[in-house]
C-alpha cells in the first residue's frame, strides 16, 4: 500500500507519535531529577518524531510528510524551552 505524501499528514502523525510517547512518559515518577524534573519528559517525547523524521526522507522517501514532523518536533520544542 503507497502512503501518499501529504504535509498535513505529517503535521498528524508528528503530533501523534509525541502524544503518545509523552502518555507513556508521564507513567514515570520524575521527581528524583530535581528541577530538570518539569522539561525532561516534554523533550524526551519528541525523540519519536526526530526519529520518523530521519526515516521519513531517508529510508521512505516521503518530502513533504518529513517536513510536518519535523515543524511539529521544532515548534513543539520551541515551546517547551520558552514556556515550561
Amino acid at each position: 500500500m503507497k502512503i501518499k505524501d501529504n504535509f498535513w499528514l505529517g503535521l498528524l502523525v508528528g503530533a501523534a507519535s509525541f502524544g503518545l510517547f509523552f502518555l507513556l512518559l508521564s507513567l514515570i515518577p520524575w521527581d528524583s531529577l530535581g528541577r530538570f524534573s518539569t522539561r525532561a519528559p516534554y523533550l524526551l517525547a519528541f525523540i519519536p518524531g526526530v526519529i520518523l523524521f530521519r526515516m521519513m526522507l531517508v529510508k521512505w522517501d516521503l518530502d513533504k510528510m518529513g517536513r510536518g514532523v519535523l515543524a511539529v518536533t521544532v515548534v513543539g520544542m520551541l515551546l517547551v524551552f520558552f514556556l515550561v
